[in-house]
């Protein structure tokens, strides 16, 4: 009887992980009331999640009056991150008219509900949000984040 066997010279190592870093999205849910023409925003809710923001094209990358802006600062509140949305109080709606045909209206709303979905960086301590206007940026709201 023979029996032939192979030996390999190599050393087994065993392969490390990268870890993991967890990311996390978060969610901030707010209200907007307009009272004789001043604006104040109040928070609902904020809501931790895991998960990452999908890349989208920024469609709104300008502002206009009345348009907000929200901040993401670090502890010693310093801008991480800058984006606008446009304006929660303003709404375009489109309905068919008396005669069959599409039409749009605007509607200046006195309050309104509006949502961030952000992702949330490990250095992220505050959400800062400011109205554009004539007169410059207004800061209407500053969340920390838990």
């Amino acid at each position: 009887m023979l029996l032939l066997s192979c030996v390999t010279k190599q050393a087994v190592l065993a392969e490390e992980t990268p870890e993991k870093i967890e990311q996390k999205l978060l969610f901030l849910n707010y209200e907007i009331n307009k009272v004789n023409d001043v604006r104040s925003i109040s928070l609902i809710n904020q809501i931790k999640t895991d998960g990452k923001l999908k890349i989208k094209n920024s469609a709104h990358s300008y502002t206009n009056i009345g348009d907000l802006e929200y901040l993401i600062l670090d502890q010693d509140l310093s801008p991480l991150e800058t984006h606008s949305i446009q304006n929660p109080l303003r709404k375009t709606v489109e309905f068919i008219n008396d005669s069959g045909e599409f039409e749009k209206k605007t509607l200046d709303l006195d309050q309104a509900q509006f949502s961030l979905k952000l992702q949330l960086q490990p250095r992220a301590k505050y959400v800062v949000i400011n109205e554009i206007t004539t007169k410059g940026i207004i800061k209407l709201s500053t969340t920390t984040i838990e």
